[in-house]
């Protein structure tokens, strides 16, 4: 087993801080020196970059969900259908994609459109899903039935969080505290039990009795950020603060600059094939959610050792042959990957690489920006299909056909929208935000 150190300690705080910035809507940056200007994207201008991802979200999207996936009866969301022909596959609701879809339609309430029909669908899905919490620190059971009776024990920390998040971002949208404070008590509770020295996420299937998982910090992290732009809370930075330094300092593979994805709780290495498994999706993912936390503390330091580690994982990932972006190293000495390819990892990349462009202008982001977005039009989009396909094999010849993607898809169309509005705003000016 390699011996584990500590890269160099990263500085969380204001190092050269230039001020803070909030990634919402119509929030634009006066600090204009850079000249660079973008005018083109993709092979298309800015306006019309903007006009596919308003199209593809409000006229695709969005009317698909109503049709197709929201349940306007019992509230919540019914994700289990044929992409092709919207036809229901099963009725069950999941806790996770609850929690995501309300988060979703918060989202596109606060910073797209505030249509009253949204903050319905998000309230409604609240109403489902709050007559099912379970009691103390435990966790949501994983499905229920369409009427709300559960199909499941208590599921996993993932469900909790996602929970959380859109109770936050509703909170927000619908001026009711009480959702903030509930969102602050699942996150604590979460984070106490994973702090917990016998905390364990799918031991029996991983192998590793107590664990420390980079999809946890992740999750952590951009939960706790997005509620520190509605207001300062000494707690949730704690939790920034500590998943930001548990992912570089403790995560971070000292002899292959990759994350491993799962530590024993120590922060050891794993005693079984975990020791070289790494998660690049996750990671990738990981990283833009960095950059954006470095954007809002104004933290030049954190940006650039984000921005390198982004650029890293995205390098590693890329399937040089057939292109697009692999998502699971499970090997990193013998090179052996999963050569399944999933859409929320290329749109990922979208995020972080738009990102990237809008406030540095960085030639390396416009490369991989256009390329992806070649990629993902090409392989994951069907004109015919309701809904795009959320990933299937290598070449995509074979793909899930019985899931409407919820979450990650419509994260990707709102972002990258609304950076290229703020974009817009600039004349293509780049910010010089962050160097």
């Amino acid at each position: 087993m390699r011996r584990r150190t500590f890269i160099t300690s990263l500085t969380v705080g204001s190092l050269g801080a230039i001020g803070g910035y909030s990634l919402g809507r119509a929030r634009s940056v006066n600090r204009n020196s850079d000249k660079t200007v973008i005018e083109t994207l993709a092979g298309m201008t800015l306006e019309q970059l903007r006009n596919r991802y308003r199209d593809d979200l409000l006229n695709r999207f969005l009317p698909n969900m109503n049709d197709y996936v929201i349940d306007h009866e019992n509230g919540g969301f019914m994700c289990a259908v044929n992409i092709k022909t919207g036809e229901q596959v099963s009725s069950e609701k999941h806790a996770w994609y609850e929690g995501r879809g309300i988060w979703v339609y918060s989202f596109l309430y606060n910073n797209v459109d505030p249509n009253p029909r949204y903050l319905e669908v998000a309230r409604k899905s609240i109403d489902f899903v709050l007559q099912l919490e379970p009691h103390g620190n435990e966790f949501w059971p994983t499905l229920f039935a369409k009427d709300g009776d559960p199909l499941t024990g208590a599921g996993d920390i993932y469900g909790n969080l996602f929970i959380a998040e859109g109770l936050a971002e509703y909170a927000k949208a619908a001026g009711e505290r009480n959702y903030y404070d509930k969102a602050k008590e699942i996150i604590f509770g979460c984070f106490e039990r994973y702090e917990q020295s016998n905390y364990a996420f799918r031991p029996d299937v991983l192998g590793i009795p107590n664990n420390r998982v980079v999809g946890h910090w992740m999750i952590f992290l951009r939960l706790v950020t997005q509620m520190l732009e509605q207001e300062a809370d000494p707690g949730l930075e704690k939790i920034a603060d500590q998943s930001v330094e548990a992912i570089f300092n403790r995560h971070m593979n000292p002899e292959y600059r990759l994350l491993n994805e799962y530590l024993n709780h120590d922060f050891s290495l794993p005693g079984n094939e975990y020791a070289d498994y790494s998660n690049t999706g996750h990671s990738i993912e990981t990283f833009w959610m960095i950059m954006f936390e470095a954007a809002r503390r104004g933290d030049n330091q954190m940006f650039r050792d984000a921005r390198d580690a982004f650029k890293r994982h995205v390098t590693v990932a890329q399937d040089a042959v057939y292109g697009g972006y692999f998502h699971e190293l499970i090997h990193v000495d013998n090179h052996t990957w999963n050569l399944d390819k999933v859409l929320w990892l290329q749109e990922e990349i979208l995020i972080g690489s738009l990102f990237l462009i809008e406030h540095t202008g960085d030639r390396w982001a416009h490369k991989v920006f256009e390329e992806t977005d070649a990629y993902v039009r090409e392989k994951f989009y069907r004109q015919d299909y309701k809904f795009w396909n959320s990933g299937g094999n290598r070449l995509l010849t074979e793909y899930n056909m019985n899931r409407a993607e919820h979450y990650h898809h419509p994260r990707h169309l709102m972002l990258n929208l609304l950076a290229v509005e703020r974009m817009i705003e600039r004349g293509g000016r780049i910010t010089g935000l962050l160097g």
